[in-house]
């Protein structure tokens, strides 16, 4: 008898048995629902209702704590904001005061530039006019007014240039243009004074004298011409104003003096006559009219 092959029947004949019974009650096993098994589902909601109290206490703790944070969130949340404000109003002035410092530092450069390119050009057209040259002196003087118009320094030597050439209009044009710029311009109030006493008008002439006083009082010679032109037109009470001024800024000299004591005689101020020929006496014995003042004052 074959023992191998009666162990191996011995083997198979149990699991061939199982495997019957597997297949005829597999329909069975198959509907079986293992979640409705009572245990599994008594297990199931143990698991659910711990899983919830959890999930609410850790709410409730999130909730507790959020409450605790809250004024320190809210700190924090301030320091951060002011930070952030501090450094872009830091970031602000900072650019800002770089655009400013260049922008400072710019027109510095410029007007730098520009200041020495005028005076450079205005001290061509001086010397230019100075020798005669006044086309070469003109161009210099308009070539430096386009770079700066309002360079008065310019202006003055441009009229210039237009009195040596005789053009009057142009020049008496130039200098009210600089009174414009600056109205307290004493050497140019002059200047046009003396244009319209060329001309001929007087009272104008009068009136530039005396806002050339008024911008500058410590000229003798320009009270003496102010006393000159009031003379002409009869008004020797401000005429003996005016060259009074002019003796007490130069109190010695014998032309001032002569004519404190004519326009005294003729505006009939006979104490002010007399002082002024003696001074005239004390400064300048030799002079020849010492003698028909005297009689002209005993006379008055």
């Amino acid at each position: 008898m074959n023992y191998s092959l009666v162990s191996f029947i011995l083997i198979i004949a149990p699991l061939a048995v199982i495997l019957i019974i597997v297949i005829k009650k597999f329909p069975q096993l198959a509907v079986l629902d293992v979640d409705n098994v009572p245990e599994v589902k008594e297990s199931k909601k143990k698991d659910e209702v711990f899983k919830k109290r959890v999930e609410e206490k850790a709410t409730k703790q999130k909730k507790e704590w959020s409450i605790k944070l809250q004024p320190i969130v809210e700190f924090l949340k301030k320091v951060q904001k002011d930070f952030r404000l501090y450094v872009t109003q830091l970031t602000h002035r900072v650019e800002s005061d770089d655009k400013k410092a260049k922008k400072e530092k710019e027109p510095k450069e410029v007007s730098e530039k520009k200041q020495q390119s005028i005076f450079a050009l205005v001290h061509e057209g001086d010397s230019a006019r100075n020798h005669g040259d006044y086309e070469t002196a003109e161009k210099k003087y308009i070539t430096a007014i386009r770079i700066d118009a309002k360079s008065t320094d310019a202006y003055r030597g441009l009229a210039e240039v237009y009195l040596k050439q005789e053009q009057i209009n142009e020049a008496k044009e130039t200098f009210e243009f600089i009174l414009q710029l600056d109205p307290n311009d004493d050497e140019v109030l002059v200047k046009l004074a003396g244009i319209y006493e060329e001309k001929g008008d007087i009272k104008e002439a009068i009136e530039y004298y005396q806002k050339a006083v008024l911008a500058n009082d410590s000229y003798a010679h320009r009270f003496v011409k102010l006393a000159e032109l009031l003379s002409e037109i009869d008004q020797y009470e401000t005429a003996l104003a005016a060259i009074e001024q002019a003796v007490e800024l130069e109190p010695n000299n014998p032309k001032h003096l002569d004519m404190l004591a004519e326009i005294s005689i003729m505006s009939g101020h006979k104490d002010i006559a007399q002082e002024a020929y003696q001074k005239l006496r004390m400064a300048n014995p030799d002079n020849q009219k010492l003698a028909s003042l005297k009689d002209r004052i005993t006379k008055l």
